[in-house]
């Protein structure tokens, strides 16, 4: 298996493990009816479950995606991201502003960092070199065309 196939089937199990937990924790408060975390719930489920399983459907649709060397940094970058950043949420609202905002702030440039590389990785994989290589598919296949229509004609008129 390789390592791009590898990094896709991680990324699916963690966004449905953390959107698992992000759904457990949203129903604790509406339990308890104490909505003091649900900013930390939503951006879990909204960084970790959500972003994060639709960055591995990208993947799988476009493997020369997830081949490249940006892929796996991209993919580690959303996951501890995905983590930290409720983390950091978590830790200001419940403990110390102060103490903890550089927790909150190391997983929001992480997140920032992951959503970034996914932005180079997408350009790269559906930009110009993408559309250079299907013309060039696509012009190829019209010069087949043309020499197979050329050569029957061709034996036609013998």
């Amino acid at each position: 298996m390789d390592q791009g196939k590898i990094m896709i089937g991680w990324l699916f199990r963690i966004s449905v493990l953390i959107g698992l937990a992000g759904m457990v924790g949203g129903m604790a408060m509406g339990m308890t009816r104490n909505v003091l975390l649900a900013p930390a719930h939503a951006h879990l489920l909204l960084l970790g479950y959500v972003a994060m399983f639709l960055s591995a459907l990208y993947y799988r649709t476009a493997p020369e995606a997830a081949a490249s060397r940006l892929a796996p940094v991209q993919a580690v970058a959303s996951v501890v991201g995905a983590i930290l950043f409720p983390i950091g949420i978590v830790c200001v609202r419940l403990g110390d502003r102060a103490r903890f905002m550089p927790v909150l702030v190391a997983g929001w440039l992480t997140v920032l960092t992951g959503m970034l590389l996914f932005v180079v990785i997408v350009y790269r994989s559906t930009g110009r070199a993408a559309a250079r290589a299907t013309t060039e598919q696509s012009g190829e296949a019209s010069i087949k065309a043309r020499i197979a229509g050329t050569a029957a004609a061709h034996v036609q008129n013998m």
